[in-house]
């Protein structure tokens, strides 16, 4: 039940990439899939490291953008060179990072760079990629009216930026609605077994809903 007057941006992105498979005996006239597909991770991993390195914000608690790779999914068997791999992998940005900006320099490096050398040794390969989610960055200034409104409502005079993503940078972009961000539960506790929410931080949640429909 803390006002949040802003979150990071996201979007998540899965590759395929296509080459050709062979027997492992005769590995050099395949086009190993796994292997390119290490190759764009290790490219991944450097845009990772160079968006730690980019624009801060200290009110969150990961300051800076970040870029992981969260699933790689390839080949059949030890013995046969894979023809197929599939990574999937997300950023999460600052409002004053380029979001598309950044996955044209992934898909470049993909089709400009990796794409030809596959398909110098088998014309067929092929590089594509798919979009999961997007969604972009959020923020309202800390002295906005509504920021101000929503503290009282919730008896604390706190605020804070998130690192997960919601709906609300749709709201602005999409209508021009200036929104904050609250509710009841911690991210801590999110997407895990046990996930849950207090009792008490639902009965918050409750008085600060008739609050907000009857002041």
């Amino acid at each position: 039940m803390q006002v949040v007057t802003g979150h990071k941006g996201g979007q998540s992105y899965r590759c395929y990439l296509e080459g050709l498979a062979a027997h492992s005996s005769l590995a050099p006239q395949g086009v190993n899939a796994i292997e390119y597909a290490a190759e764009l991770v290790l490219f991944l991993r450097g845009i990772g490291e160079e968006l730690a390195a980019g624009p801060q914000d200290p009110d969150y608690d990961v300051t800076h953008s970040t870029l992981s790779v969260g699933l790689i999914q390839g080949g059949s068997a030890i013995n046969i060179v894979p023809n197929t791999c599939q990574v999937t992998f997300e950023f999460r940005n600052l409002a004053e990072v380029d979001q598309e900006g950044v996955f044209r320099r992934i898909e470049g490096f993909a089709l400009r760079e990796m794409l030809p050398r596959m398909q110098a040794r088998h014309p067929g390969a092929l590089i594509r990629f798919e979009r999961i989610y997007e969604y972009p960055a959020h923020a309202i200034a800390a002295g906005d009216p509504l920021v101000t409104r929503m503290k009282h409502l919730v008896g604390r005079n706190d605020h804070s930026k998130v690192a997960f993503g919601t709906e609300a940078g749709l709201f602005l972009r999409e209508l021009g609605l200036p929104t904050i961000v609250c509710g009841p539960g911690a991210i801590a506790v999110a997407h895990k077994p046990d996930e849950y929410v207090e009792r008490t931080q639902l009965a918050a949640c409750d008085e600060f809903m008739r609050k907000l429909v009857t002041s």
